[in-house]
């Protein structure tokens, strides 16, 4: 077997047989290796079956599968392999609680993971907080480190901690600091830390396992936050690859291996997040996804598992003392339950980005779309008067929605935007109006998903954030609008026989948006994403790029629209928009020791918010230079009882949570919210 150049143990300018034969280790005193002779087979530890021919442990259909099916086991008599939890060598061990030594304050964790709880972990699910919080404080409690899964456990915090960072500052805490050290110092460290960890880690054990699957997945949203959309790519194939190695995609592994229900519905639901990224951004980048096909039956998750307690009946009744409202109150997973429908019904359709543009098959496509989603969605998600009873109570239900209708009209804008790549040709007149109509729909389609990260970016008070969807959508919906306003015939008529009446907006998530479409409104969305997208620049390299493209696309249209001689309000439009957006770290809040750092440097620095409103100049006045650092952190988890009794829980929503005590932070009790839960 040849050395994993990804491992740490791999050198450029080492000899395999050093590699072979120790590593790094086997060096004489003049750092030479010392061995050039790959070792004999008896010095070589006897590999098993599962790993010279890489087959699945716990397949029920391979050829493993028959050998234990004979009842032999598939581990070699000499093997050293066992069944025991791995453990770290004496060297691992020494390492590990030297790299250790530099994580972040106990403090400054605390206080991340508290905020990840409230105001981040409403997004994707991937850790379950009420089983999260014990392991959290019983690996603190732990005086030496010795096995692997606890330092896979140790790499899963820093990561966690490190993509929070990524949403602070914010309304909820203004400052660029906690404990007095910077943010971007305090993600480096994480980083760094994690780095090493994890190159500990798997050259101790390559084995996959959740928690690593998790480490591994929010690391890729980290990379998607920053950016950095290839290293999403390839950390979401990483995390996808452990996470198949680990089971997570075969029941069979959780009935095998003996898994307790939590874990195994999380093995679910980390599945479920890593098909809908998988899906989104294969679609994106018109590639072939990591994970082939549908979802099978086994995968989906099962929520009521998981359910929180404010839900759960008693022998059939609704608890003593609560109302049936609350009762019937959705899931907090069930956005990603409903996100996974999505991806999973746009796989079963078998079509892509392809130049051959088929107006009829992409109608049908879209009528039932219709029929088999949109008319299936919860009442809560609804895209047309949604049932709104739970929103005061558990405000994440908003920003949840939002995110979903976000996702369904980008998922339309998808199916009909190859028609914008179709190559001229003369049309019979009934697929003439046919095209006019779709590209009506297109148009309808970008304008809702405008529409609705406005009105998400509203309920994140305005103001800066890397939130990749929030800049994806803005940007990719911007530059079909002016792909379409380019288009001399555009909006074209179209006959009433092809718009649905007012009955049936149900089935048809589009007919009120099509009503609408028109050049004024069209330039005006333009103008509104362009804002948007300056404001964002500041903080987020995503936003910045973005911007640029889009003024550039602006000013050809409005060449090509002098040399067409289009309508004025075109050439006003477009006109005058060559100066470059805000970019990243040309502008500070407030005084910091943090200088300005060209664009290429501040991708990974978090800076201060700035402004509450789309395009505004001014710095927000919730950012103070004379506010204490300790202090604010004190009021932000101080302030955090009245936020989590009205929601429960941002992202859990689960009944109302105990009083909260600041003090608790400094001590192994910050978590006591949830150790009743």
């Amino acid at each position: 077997m040849f050395p994993d150049p990804s491992t740490s143990q791999y050198h450029p300018e080492m000899p395999l047989a050093a590699v072979w034969s120790g590593g790094p280790g086997a060096r004489d005193t003049n750092g030479q290796y010392t061995s050039l002779t790959p070792p004999t087979p008896s010095s070589r530890p006897v590999p098993s079956l599962a790993d010279s021919f890489g087959y699945f442990q716990y397949s029920n259909s391979n050829t493993l599968a028959l050998i234990q099916k004979l009842g032999v086991d598939h581990h070699d008599p000499s093997s050293t392999a066992t069944t025991r939890e791995p453990t770290l060598s004496p060297e691992s061990t020494d390492d590990v609680h030297r790299i250790l030594e530099r994580i972040p304050d106990r403090q400054i964790l605390d206080f991340l993971v508290q905020y990840f709880r409230t105001e981040v972990n409403w997004m994707e699910h991937l850790v379950h907080i009420p089983s999260f919080y014990p392991q959290y404080q019983a690996w603190f409690a732990l005086e030496q480190i010795t096995t692997v899964a606890e330092v896979d456990f140790a790499i899963l915090v820093l990561r966690l901690c490190s993509y929070t960072l990524q949403f602070l500052p914010s309304p909820f805490y203004t400052l660029d600091k906690i404990r007095g050290v910077l943010l971007a110092e305090i993600r480096t460290c994480c980083d760094e830390t994690a780095d090493s960890l994890a190159s500990i880690s798997t050259q101790t054990d390559s084995r996959g396992s959740l928690v690593r699957t998790q480490s591994l997945a929010f690391y890729a949203l980290q990379c998607q936050m920053e950016g950095k959309t290839r290293g999403f790519w390839e950390a979401l194939s990483r995390a996808i690859r452990v996470g198949q190695d680990a089971g997570i995609h075969c029941d069979a592994v959780s009935h095998h291996k003996g898994i307790d229900r939590v874990e195994r519905e999380m093995r679910r639901r980390t599945y479920c997040n890593l098909f809908v990224w998988d899906s989104l951004l294969s679609r994106q980048l018109d590639r072939i996804p990591f994970i082939p096909g549908r979802m099978e039956d086994a995968n989906w998750p099962d929520i009521r598992l998981l359910e929180p307690p404010h839900q759960r009946d008693t022998e059939g009744e609704i608890p003593s003392g609560m109302e049936p409202a609350i009762a019937e109150a959705p899931d907090p997973f069930t956005e990603r339950l409903l996100q996974a429908k999505l991806a999973d019904f746009w796989r079963g359709t078998g079509v892509g980005q392809r130049a051959d543009y088929d107006m009829s098959l992409r109608e049908d496509l879209y009528e039932v779309f219709s029929r088999e989603y949109i008319d299936r969605l919860p009442p809560p998600f609804a895209l047309h008067n949604p049932d709104e009873r739970w929103d005061d109570r558990f405000p994440k239900l908003r920003l949840q929605r939002k995110l979903l209708h976000m996702a369904i009209y980008d998922s339309i804008l998808w199916n009909f935007r190859p028609l914008l790549l179709r190559k001229p040709s003369p049309l019979p007149a009934y697929k003439s109006v046919m095209l006019s109509c779709q590209k009506r729909k297109l148009a309808a389609a970008a304008l809702c998903a405008l529409e609705a990260v406005t009105q998400l970016h509203a309920l994140l008070h305005g103001c800066h954030t890397r939130l990749a969807s929030i800049v994806v959508t803005t940007f990719e919906s911007a530059v079909v609008l002016v792909y379409l306003a380019a288009d001399q015939t555009f909006p074209e008529d179209c006959p009433p026989q092809h718009i649905s009446p007012p009955d049936a907006f149900k089935s048809d998530p589009l007919q009120e948006g099509i009503c609408k479409v028109s050049l004024t409104v069209t330039l005006q969305a333009i103008q509104g994403a362009l804002k948007r997208l300056k404001m964002l620049a500041e903080v987020s390299s995503m936003a910045d790029v973005a911007a640029t493209t889009l003024i550039r696309l602006m000013n050809k249209v409005a060449v090509l629209a002098t040399e067409r001689e289009a309508p004025e309000q075109i050439h006003h439009a477009f006109s005058n928009r060559a100066a470059r957006p805000m970019v990243l770290g040309t502008t500070r809040p407030h005084a910091s020791s943090t200088t300005s750092l060209p664009t290429s440097h501040m991708s990974s620095i978090s800076l201060p918010l700035a402004t509450s409103a789309p395009g505004a100049n001014n710095i927000n006045p919730w950012l103070s230079e004379t506010m204490s650092d300790m202090r604010s952190v004190d009021e932000y988890m101080s302030g955090m009882n009245e936020a989590i009794h009205a929601t429960s829980g941002s992202g859990d929503i689960s009944g109302t949570w105990p009083s909260f005590d600041p003090s608790q932070l400094y001590g192994p009790g910050v978590f006591g919210i949830l150790e009743e839960a």
